[in-house]
């Protein structure tokens, strides 16, 4: 094998871990859009809904939805910041 190539493999493999928390913020990204849309969805549900009992249970579904999300959002920035600490150089 040429050592180009050799250098290639040697740097998806030492990349691998970098390659695998932005799969990881990928995803994550893919389901807050899905679960952004569910709460966009109930929220307009929930301003048409006139019953008391519905509601509240509309209102007790988007806080969840909420809560996800927002540990959703922390994980993608604790993966990032991750990211750009293994990418400061190292004394």
């Amino acid at each position: 094998m040429k050592a180009n190539k050799l250098l290639e493999r040697v740097k998806q493999f030492l990349d691998a871990d970098r390659n695998t928390q932005l799969d990881k913020i990928r995803s994550i990204r893919k389901v807050l859009k899905e679960l952004k849309e569910k709460e966009r969805n109930l929220r307009d549900k929930l301003e048409d809904e006139k019953d008391s009992e519905a509601r509240e249970s509309l209102q007790l579904r988007l806080d969840v939805i909420y809560a996800q999300r927002k540990k959703g959002v922390d994980r993608v920035q604790e993966l990032k910041e991750a990211l750009k600490e293994e990418a400061k150089p190292k004394d």
